[in-house]
């Protein structure tokens, strides 16, 4: 996640945490700010915080980073992580370069040092960009227990169980950490979408409703609008996916549109949706198959109709 990073060096400073942003242009933005916060460049790091804020003025959760990084160029010139762990910080600069066997071997070294918990934390982060998600479970886990109250360490394992689909423990990492941090959209999410894959669909709305109530950007919604759909509230789900289309075109959009016109029996419209998703989707099987057993009803459709004239 590009905003755990910054999380990481300005939490202890402000007690900030990140939310996820509206945009991914200010998320690309944050994570340019973080790398320029490691490298110690914090006036640069500032300056594309400011241009977050030029595309969202009202940003609050910028505004109290800026406050947070003013307190730690005010109070250190040197940065955070150095003063922590400087291996991190060198383990960063061959990320930079991309040379994986250095960064991970600094990693390593880092655990060994003091404030393990950074370093173990770091280290999952790196196993978790190349998917290796025992490998990064295992370091966050090394990190809580390194520090307990590591509450970042926590959000982190919780998207690593999302993403390798072991929804529970996604769950059971969210509610740790938001014994520590009570109000984080990040984590309603990734607890609801959980809910959501785990089939508890009032849970996952519940947890929904308060990660839109914290931050209402387009991919809650997206999320809201699906489970609508598995209420079966087919026409307000198409109805908010349409509106989203502006800030989501993806095949999975599409696809939704096209189930929520077929449980509507719109038969053409879900056609067209099928189709659309399938232009964006690089894995279409399912996607053919659904496309035809539309375009078949249809076609049986359109000679029922023919027959039928055919006899007045």
């Amino acid at each position: 996640m590009k905003k755990l990073l910054l999380s990481v060096i300005l939490i202890f400073a402000a007690g900030i945490l990140i939310p996820v942003f509206a945009s991914e242009i200010e998320e690309d933005y944050l994570d340019i700010a973080a790398n320029y916060c490691i490298m110690g460049d914090y006036q640069t790091a500032m300056e594309y915080l400011d241009k977050i804020l030029t595309i969202n003025p009202d940003n609050r959760y910028v505004k109290d980073l800026k406050k947070g990084l003013t307190h730690v160029m005010t109070k250190d010139k040197q940065t955070f992580i150095t003063n922590v762990n400087p291996l991190i910080k060198t383990s960063q600069l061959f990320k930079q370069q991309g040379d994986d066997l250095r960064e991970l071997s600094a990693l390593t070294k880092a655990t060994e040092g003091k404030n393990a918990y950074l370093a173990y934390y770091y280290l999952g982060n790196f196993y978790r960009s190349k998917q290796d998600y025992v490998k990064a479970l295992d370091a966050y886990n090394a990190s809580t227990s390194a520090r307990a109250d590591f509450a970042q360490a926590y959000l982190s394992s919780a998207v690593v169980c999302y993403e390798s689909g072991k929804y529970q423990s996604a769950i059971n990492s969210v509610d740790k950490y938001l014994t520590f941090v009570e109000n984080d959209d990040l984590a309603y999410a990734i607890k609801s979408r959980s809910e959501f894959e785990l089939g508890l669909i009032d849970e996952a709305k519940r947890d929904n409703d308060k990660a839109i109530e914290l931050n209402d950007c387009p991919e809650y919604q997206f999320d809201r609008a699906k489970i609508l759909y598995k209420y079966e509230k087919y026409q307000d789900s198409k109805k908010l996916f349409a509106t989203l289309l502006k800030d989501i075109s993806n095949s999975k959009i599409y696809e939704y549109m096209g189930l929520c016109d077929y449980a509507m029996q719109n038969y053409t419209s879900a056609l067209f949706n099928i189709d659309k998703a399938i232009i964006l989707s690089d894995d279409d099987e399912y996607l053919n198959t659904l496309y035809n057993d539309i375009k078949k009803i249809l076609e049986n459709k359109r000679y029922e109709e023919t027959e039928i004239g055919t006899e007045e």
